[in-house]
Formats: C-alpha cells, structure tokens, sequence
C-alpha cells in the first residue's frame, strides 16, 4: 500500500517565520558590528571621555615665549608690564641706540660730501697747432665734472683717420679702457676735432690717479699724445694728509 506523508501546514510556517527572524538578527548583528568596528576609537563607555587615558600622549600650544596658550591675561595702561630681563637685555643690544646711528649716517654723509672731485695734474694744453704738426694728434681742451672727463683732440688736416680715441686707466695701466672720440664740427683748416667722454667714479679716494693718453690710427700708423711719455694725470683735489686728519677729527 502506498504511504502517504502528512506535513502540518501550521508548523511548518511557523519554523519559516523562524528562520526568517534568525536572519533578521543576524543581519541586524552585523550590521551593528560593522558600525561599531567604524567607531571603535570612540570609547564603549561616555565616562571613558572624562577619565582620559594616562598612557596616552597630550599636545599644548605654546607662543613665541613658551607660554601656554590657554592661559589669558588682561592687561590695563595703567599697570606697569613685566617683561622677563633676558627680553629685555636683547632688545636693549639690537637695534644700536637712535643717536648712535645718526652720528654714524652723519658721518657718512659728510664724508662723501667732502670726497675730493678730479683735477688736471699738467698745465693747460698750448700751443696745439705745433703740437699737431708734430704729433699727428694731440689733446686740445679738458672739462673735467663729478661724473666724467670730456676732453677735445685735433688731429692733423689730411690724415687717412681710422679712429680716434682715449686710452685711461685707474691702477697704473694694470688694466686700461679704450673710449672712441667722435667728430666735433665740420672739418677746418687747423685740423680735425674729436670729443670724447670717459666715465670716472663720483666719489673718488685722496689717493686715486687716473692716467691716459689721446692716440689716432691711420693708414700711416698709430699716433699717441702722452704728454712727452708722462701720461695725462687726474688726482683728487683731496690731499691724502688732509683727508686722513680729518678723518681723525671726526672720529
């Protein structure tokens, strides 16, 4: 005979409500696991909050001065600061006194006001048409300023010129600057005429020389004007005595 199997309808949904709940819980577990793996630096207990961890490192702001930040002063005008002394004794080194450097500035500026400017060492140059003849070229006039030199060359009538120019140097032709002269005017019967500029220092030292000579090249050669081999001389209308005792009284 064929056996038949008999399954209560009631129980068997009660067992799937069952299971059902079953995975609730588990999910809801889960779920609140996760949760709470994502805040596990925050403490299980709020009272943790307010005990602190003694083992665990604290960090203070501090000013400029290693003084705590959390800590506030009033202060009021009518009360005197204190101020630690070692503030105060580098305050008091730096910067120098207000009359200090005044003197010093004065010092200074009286100095360059009184640095000698550039004088003419030779006399006056004469008689330039002989000189020329002679020469080929020589040096005409010089005006000399606190900025530069300018001197006028003439050269001989007739010269195949190439170039005209200054030759001058600051210590003793151990170096030496070559300036090109320009022609000055239209060309006359005592000769040709160039300018030239050469740029010296504003503020020159008592001992400082500054020599040159005025030369021309050609087809014939190279012609030089050095005054007899003695080179033209500029000095400082500073004398270095005078100078060296005024420095002294102003110390």
């Amino acid at each position: 005979p064929e056996s038949m199997l008999n399954i209560d309808p009631v129980s068997s949904g009660l067992e799937e409500d069952g299971d059902l709940e079953d995975e609730e819980d588990a999910s809801h577990l889960e779920k609140f696991m996760r949760d709470r793996r994502r805040a596990r630096s925050l403490p299980a207990y709020p009272a943790a909050l307010l005990n602190g961890d003694p083992g665990r490192k604290r960090v203070k702001f501090a000013d400029s001065m290693g003084l705590t930040l959390a800590s506030v002063k009033h202060f009021s005008s009518q009360e005197e600061p204190q101020i630690p002394s070692k503030v105060l004794s580098r305050h008091r080194s730096f910067p120098p006194p207000q009359q200090d450097a005044l003197a010093g500035l004065c010092h200074s500026f009286r100095s360059v006001l009184d640095t000698g400017r550039l004088v003419a060492s030779f006399p006056e140059p004469r008689d330039a048409e002989r000189r020329v003849r002679e020469l080929r070229v020589c040096l005409e006039t010089l005006t000399v300023t606190r900025f530069d030199v300018r001197g006028q060359v003439r050269v001989l009538r007739g010269s195949s010129v190439r170039e005209v120019g200054v030759r001058y140097t600051f210590n003793d032709w151990l170096s030496y600057v070559d300036a090109q002269a320009v022609p000055a005017g239209e060309p006359r019967a005592e000769g040709l005429r160039f300018g030239f500029t050469m740029s010296t220092p504003p503020c020159v030292d008592p001992s400082a020389a500054v020599h040159f000579a005025v030369f021309l090249r050609s087809d014939e050669g190279e012609f030089w004007d050095n005054n007899l081999g003695q080179n033209y001389t500029l000095r400082s209308s500073r004398p270095l005595k005078t100078a060296a005792l005024e420095d002294r009284m102003l110390a």
